[in-house]
């Protein structure tokens, strides 16, 4: 969820709202008079070597020969490539 406050109502009340922030909730401080952000509480989410082990075994294979048979050898890879950048007028 999304709280935005002001900055007077944060600095009134400024343990609850890092603890909503600890809590997985989006905290946004708000200038009333210009109307604008200037600043996002979030909680940092911690690396998470299972969970990007698991990520990593499910999106393994997508990109392999056997789905793309026009990049079966590194020269396949460089004309397709090359026919790209020629079809989309671009140089690098």
């Amino acid at each position: 969820m999304t709280i935005i406050v002001s900055v007077s109502q944060f600095r009134q009340h400024i343990a609850d709202y890092i603890e909503k922030a600890k809590k997985g909730h989006t905290v946004i401080l708000k200038d009333e008079k210009k109307g604008q952000q200037i600043v996002q509480l979030e909680v940092k989410k911690k690396f998470s070597p299972d969970a990007f082990g698991k990520a990593l075994k499910a999106a393994s294979g997508i990109f392999a020969a056997r789905n793309h048979p026009e990049w079966r050898t590194k020269k396949d890879v460089i004309n397709w490539v090359q026919r790209g950048r020629k079809a989309a007028d671009r140089s690098f």
